[in-house]
C-alpha cells in the first residue's frame, strides 16, 4: 500500500509527497538542467551610506553574510573615521569599493545644470581619488555620475556625447597621475530601457569610449519600465546590446522594489515613509514597506531574476538606514534598521547567499510562468542549491525535476522561510522571519530521466534545498 509521509509545521503547513501519489496535473513542474550553465555567481554588490557607521551594523559579518563582492558608496563629505572603518572591515574580506557621485559640483555647470566643463571634472575626479589614496583608502573604481540621462531641473545633465567626452579626459588624468591601475564604471543608467531618448546612450558612446569602461552599470526598478518586470526589462537589454555587437559585464547598480501596496495592505513608501515630517520620534519609531515580508520576498524575487541574467551583480539598494536619511530625507531602504536588527529582506537573501557554493554556476529553472512564483539553482559540481519563492497569498504544489545529474544525488538539507504573522500595517511592526528544517524525498524517476520531488510550498514563504552529488 502505498503511503504519503505529511509534515506538518507549526503556522506553516508544507507537505512533500512521492511523485506518482498525486496526479501530474496537480502540480508546476519546475525543472532544472545541470548541464546548463548561467554563468558563475561572482557574489552580491550593495550600496553603503559612509555618513554613518556603527559597529552595531556588524560590518564585517554582515557583508559575509550577504557574500558582499563590491560596495558603492558616494561622495558626499569628508568622514574619514567612518570611511577607514568601513574600509578595515571590507578589506579583510577583500571588496572592491566603487565610488559615485549624485550630482557634478556647480562650478562645472552651466545655467541650465549641463556640464559644460569636462576638463575640469575629469580633473576633479582625478584629485577625489588622489585624496582617497592619500587617506589609504584606495579606489578600484569609479562611476561618473549616477544616473546622467535622469532630468535635473529642466535639462538632462549629460548626454552621451558629453559623457563619450568625459570618459576620456578622466581616463587620462587619473593615467597622468599614476593611478591606470583605478577602474571606471558606467554609464549608470536610470532604467534598461531601450526606448525613446535612453537609446542614443547606448548608439552613441563611440566604441573606444565604450571599450574604456570595466563594466555597464544600470539601475533596476520597476516602476521605471514600461513592463515593470526585472526579467523581461533585462532580456530587452540584453537583446539591443547583442544588435549592436556590444556587451559588458553588467552592475545593476540600485535595486530593490519600488512597489509598496501588496494584495489589499499599503505600507508607508521606503522613499518616504513620513508625510507629516515628524523629526522627534525617527530613533523609537520609523516604519515602512521594508520593514515588512511581502516587501522582502519581492527584494528576494527580484534578486533571483537579476542573477539569471549573464554576468551581473546585484547591488541591494541599501545596506543599512542611516540617521540622516531616516531623519532629514524620510528615507528606509535599508536591509538593517538603525540598531543593526535585520529586515526580513536581509534576513531572507542571507540564508541563500551563505549557502551558495564558491564560485557556483547559476542553473535556471524551466517552467511555465506563474504569478508570483521564482526559482533558480546553483552548483559547483559536488553540491546543488535550488531555492524556490512564492509571494502570492495561496500555497503552490511543485513538483521538481533535476535532469543531468552525472552521479547520484543525495538530499542534505532544505530550509523554509515564513513569518508566522504578517503584522498589519497599522501596528508599525517588524515582521520576523521564522526557518523550519524540513526533509525531502527524492527519487530517480524513469520518466523524467532525473531526479524528482514534491512540495507544496506555503503562501508568502521560500524553500532552500541542498544536495550532494556522490
Amino acid at each position: 500500500m502505498k503511503r504519503t509521509l505529511f509534515i506538518i509545521l507549526p503556522l506553516i503547513i508544507w507537505h512533500c509527497s512521492f511523485l506518482g501519489e498525486r496526479d501530474r496535473g496537480d502540480f508546476i513542474a519546475v525543472e532544472f538542467d545541470l548541464q546548463k550553465d548561467g554563468g558563475v555567481f561572482e557574489g552580491m554588490g550593495a550600496n553603503v551610506p559612509i555618513s554613518y557607521y556603527n559597529r552595531r551594523m556588524k560590518p564585517l559579518q554582515t557583508l559575509n553574510d550577504l557574500d558582499v563582492k563590491y560596495i558603492r558608496v558616494k561622495r558626499e563629505s569628508d568622514n574619514w573615521d567612518n570611511i577607514l572603518a568601513l574600509r578595515s572591515a571590507s578589506g579583510r574580506l577583500g571588496i572592491k569599493w566603487i565610488y559615485s557621485l549624485d550630482a557634478i559640483p556647480v562650478s562645472f555647470l552651466n545655467e541650465f545644470g549641463q556640464l559644460i566643463d569636462i576638463e575640469g571634472f575629469a580633473d576633479w575626479w582625478a584629485e577625489e581619488v588622489d585624496e582617497l589614496y592619500y587617506q589609504e583608502v584606495p579606489a578600484d573604481f569609479i562611476e561618473l555620475l549616477d544616473s546622467p540621462d535622469l532630468f535635473r531641473g529642466d535639462s538632462i545633465s549629460m548626454n552621451a556625447d558629453t559623457y563619450n567626452a568625459l570618459i576620456y579626459a578622466t581616463r587620462e588624468q587619473l593615467d597622468l597621475r599614476g593611478y591606470e591601475q583605478v577602474g571606471i564604471v558606467g554609464p549608470g543608467l536610470s532604467t534598461p530601457e531601450t526606448s525613446g531618448e535612453l537609446e542614443t546612450w547606448y548608439m552613441d558612446l563611440d566604441q573606444a569610449a565604450f571599450d574604456e569602461l570595466d563594466y555597464w552599470t544600470v539601475q533596476l526598478w520597476e516602476d521605471r519600465f514600461a513592463s515593470g518586470n526585472l526579467d523581461a526589462a533585462l532580456n530587452q537589454y540584453s537583446e539591443f546590446l547583442n544588435n549592436i555587437d556590444s556587451w559588458k559585464p553588467t552592475f545593476v547598480s540600485a535595486y530593490a522594489t519600488s512597489k509598496f501596496v501588496y494584495g489589499e495592505l499599503r505600507y508607508p513608501n521606503p522613499s518616504q515613509y513620513d508625510i507629516d515630517g515628524n523629526l522627534n520620534s525617527f530613533e523609537t519609531y520609523y516604519y515602512s514597506a521594508s520593514f515588512s515580508l511581502p516587501y522582502g520576498l519581492r527584494v528576494y524575487s527580484n534578486t533571483l531574476d537579476i542573477l539569471k541574467y549573464p554576468q551581473s551583480t546585484p547591488f541591494i539598494y541599501q545596506l543599512y538606514d542611516a540617521p540622516a536619511d531616516v531623519k532629514f530625507k524620510k528615507k528606509s531602504w535599508g536591509l538593517l534598521d538603525l540598531n543593526g536588527v535585520p529586515k526580513p529582506a536581509f534576513a531572507l537573501l542571507s540564508s541563500l547567499t551563505k549557502r551558495i557554493p564558491k564560485k557556483a554556476k547559476i542553473i535556471p529553472a524551466k517552467y511555465e510562468p506563474v504569478k508570483g512564483l521564482n526559482a533558480l539553482g546553483f552548483s559547483n559540481h559536488e553540491r546543488i542549491i535550488l531555492t524556490l519563492a512564492n509571494e502570492e497569498l495561496e500555497s503552490r504544489s511543485i513538483q521538481v525535476v533535476l535532469k543531468g545529474a552525472d552521479r547520484s544525488l543525495e538530499f542534505i538539507r532544505g530550509t523554509t522561510q515564513f513569518s508566522s504573522v504578517i503584522h498589519p500595517v497599522e501596528l508599525g511592526k517588524r515582521d520576523v522571519v521564522e526557518s523550519q528544517e524540513l526533509a525531502l524525498k527524492i527519487r530517480s524517476d524513469s520518466e523524467s530521466d532525473g531526479y524528482v520531488f514534491s512540495i507544496t510550498l506555503n503562501p508568502q514563504s521560500t524553500l532552500i534545498s541542498e544536495f550532494q552529488l556522490k
